[in-house]
């Protein structure tokens, strides 16, 4: 067994938690809503179970500024901006905090190619998982702050018609991994 086993089952046990999560509250909307048949997701855990992706957390780079607390979408996506030419996207989703809080939070961060996470708000430590989508269409990251998620005028068109076509990166890995559902 490598090194890397323990990191990586802690890590994926960790984002199946933000799955569940993200379940229970999908459940949760279906009993307390109706939704109008021609939507395309009932919900943005609906929607976030359709196409989010997991994302491996690592250390931030040294270099990297820590922008500014409780403004995470806009953080992520100015930085995407600024740094598009790298080959990062926005993403937004749930994160479970740092170890010892265990609290899953809306969230959004940067990915880079390779799939991980840079996340210019949290910037003492990464969150212990990732689980969101990668939006490579930059004329929806939310340069204002409310996250596509978050904000009503952003959110309802995504419920009803789903993103547009391309506008997703495909980085990642897959909600279902290799023996777990």
């Amino acid at each position: 067994m490598t090194n890397s086993a323990p990191h990586t089952s802690s890590l994926v046990l960790a984002e199946d938690g933000l799955i569940d999560h993200l379940r229970q509250h999908a459940a949760l909307s279906e009993a307390a809503h109706r939704t109008p048949e021609d939507w395309t997701y009932p919900s943005q855990f609906h929607l976030l179970l359709a196409v989010s992706r997991r994302f491996t957390p690592t250390p931030s780079p040294d270099d990297l500024v820590k922008m500014p607390d409780r403004f995470c979408y806009s953080n992520a996506a100015r930085y995407a901006l600024a740094h598009h030419d790298e080959g990062v996207v926005y993403a937004e989703g749930f994160a479970l905090t740092h170890a010892g809080l265990d609290v899953y939070l809306p969230h959004a961060w940067i990915v880079r190619p390779d799939g991980t996470v840079l996340d210019p708000t949290w910037d003492d430590a990464p969150g212990r998982a990732y689980v969101g989508i990668p939006v490579a269409d930059s004329r929806l990251w939310p340069l204002d702050s409310g996250g596509l998620l978050q904000d009503f005028d952003r959110t309802l068109p995504l419920l009803r018609n789903g993103f547009p076509r391309h506008a997703l990166a495909d980085l990642g890995r897959p909600l279902t991994t290799e023996g777990h559902p």
